[in-house]
C-alpha cells in the first residue's frame, strides 16, 4: 500500500468549509452550495478534475508537500451532494481518507469519518499548502462565480 504523506492535519474547520461554499447558497448551512446539475461550467470543472486526475498522481508521488484532498458524490437519503475527503493512503485505484466537511443530507456520515473511494468516482482532488493550491478544478469554478471582491478574500495561488 502506498502511504500519502500528508504535512497539514488541521483542514476541515480552517479550509475546507470554503471549497464547499460561496454566494449560490440556498442552505442554513454555510458550507453548501447548490448548483444546478445542469451548470455546465461546474460539471466542466469536475471532468477536467477527474481528467487529470494523473498529475494528481505524479504530485502525490513527488511527496509535494501539504493536505491532499479528493472530491466525490456522497448520496444519502436519495440526494447526493459532492464533498471533499483528507487523504491518508491510495491503493488498487481507491482513495482512504477522512470526509473533510459536514455532510448535510442526513446523519449517515460525519466529519471525520473514515471512507473508501474508488478512483472512477473522484470528481477532483486539491493539494493545498498554505494559500498555494494544485488541481481544485471545482473550487477555481466556485470562485469564478464569486463577485470578484469575495473571491479576493481567499488569497488562493493556484500553481497549476
Amino acid at each position: 500500500m502506498r502511504k500519502l504523506i500528508v504535512t497539514a492535519a488541521v483542514v476541515a474547520a480552517v479550509g475546507y468549509g470554503f471549497f464547499n461554499s460561496h454566494l449560490r447558497s440556498n442552505t442554513p448551512n454555510a458550507n453548501v452550495v447548490a448548483y444546478s446539475t445542469t451548470d455546465e461550467a461546474m460539471q466542466g470543472a469536475k471532468g477536467k478534475g477527474h481528467s487529470t486526475l494523473p498529475r494528481f498522481h505524479e504530485l502525490m508521488a513527488a511527496r509535494t508537500p501539504g493536505a491532499y484532498t479528493v472530491k466525490f458524490p456522497l448520496t444519502q437519503n436519495g440526494a447526493t451532494e459532492h464533498i471533499w475527503m483528507q487523504l491518508v493512503a491510495f491503493s488498487d485505484g481507491r482513495f482512504v481518507g477522512l470526509l473533510a466537511d459536514k455532510p448535510v443530507n442526513g446523519n449517515q456520515y460525519k466529519m471525520g469519518d473514515r471512507m473508501t473511494v474508488a478512483e472512477a468516482d473522484v470528481e477532483d482532488w486539491m493539494i493545498r499548502n498554505g494559500s498555494d493550491v494544485y488541481g481544485g478544478y471545482t473550487v477555481r469554478q466556485a470562485l469564478a462565480d464569486m463577485p470578484k471582491e469575495q473571491a479576493a478574500k481567499y488569497g488562493i495561488t493556484f500553481k497549476d
